[in-house]
C-alpha cells in the first residue's frame, strides 16, 4: 500500500490545499491520501480556529475528492504534534506500507533537519512530496535530506493562511481563494472576524 499524508493547521483550508493535494494525488497515484489538521504545531502558536471547525473545513473542501481520508488523529491527541509519531501510527494503522509520502512545502523543508527524530522517519522509508513556495528553492533544503525528496510539479500558489485571515477579519473578498463551501462555512460560524 502507498500512503501520501499530508499533515497541517489548515486554518482555514483553501485552494492552494485543494491544488497541491490534486497534484500529489496524480503525480504519486498513491492509494489513499491521509489528511492530518493538526492540535497544534511544534514550531507555531495556538491556532485560531478549533479543531472542530477546522476538520469541519476540510471535510467540505474534500468531500468530492476520491482516494481521500481525513483523520482526527492528531487532534485528538493532547500537545503538540509531531510527524514521526503519526508516521508509526499510521505504519501500525494499515497493513503492508510499502511507501509512505510526506506532503509538504518548500518552506517547512528547508527546515527539515529541525523535525523531532528526522533520521528515524528515514530509516523507516519515509519520502517526501514537495511543493514549491515563494522564496524557496530546491537548494534550500538540507543536502543530506534532497535524496528522499521529490518535488511535485506545478506552478507556485501563493496563498497565506495568515493573510487569509486578516482578509476575511477586514471584510476583504477572498471567493477567489477559499473553496465556496469553506467560506460558507467561515462566514456561518463568525470566524476569523477577530483573527
Amino acid at each position: 500500500m502507498k500512503l501520501c499524508l499530508y499533515g497541517g493547521s489548515f486554518d482555514p483550508v483553501h485552494n492552494g490545499h485543494l491544488f497541491y493535494a490534486r497534484k500529489a494525488l496524480e503525480q504519486l497515484a498513491p492509494d489513499q491520501m491521509i489528511l492530518m489538521p493538526v492540535n497544534r504545531s511544534p514550531f507555531k502558536k495556538e491556532n485560531p480556529a478549533a479543531g472542530k471547525h477546522r476538520l469541519a473545513m476540510l471535510r467540505r473542501a474534500f468531500a468530492e475528492m476520491e482516494n481521500v481520508h481525513i483523520s482526527t488523529w492528531e487532534l485528538e491527541k493532547p500537545g503538540p504534534s509531531y510527524t514521526i509519531d503519526t508516521v508509526y501510527y499510521l505504519i501500525s494503522l494499515y497493513d503492508a506500507v510499502e511507501k509512505l509520502y510526506i506532503l509538504a512545502g518548500m518552506d517547512q523543508m528547508a527546515a527539515i533537519q529541525k523535525w523531532k527524530d528526522i533520521d528515524k522517519m528515514l530509516t523507516l522509508g519515509v519520502s517526501f512530496a514537495v511543493f514549491p513556495r515563494k522564496g524557496y528553492s530546491f537548494s534550500d533544503i538540507h543536502p543530506d535530506f534532497r535524496p528522499h525528496c521529490i518535488t511535485i510539479d506545478g506552478p507556485v500558489v501563493d496563498i497565506s493562511a495568515s493573510a487569509l485571515r486578516e482578509k476575511i477579519r477586514k471584510g476583504e473578498n477572498v471567493a477567489n481563494l477559499i473553496p465556496e463551501s469553506v467560506l460558507n462555512y467561515i462566514q456561518e460560524n463568525n470566524l476569523y472576524s477577530h483573527a
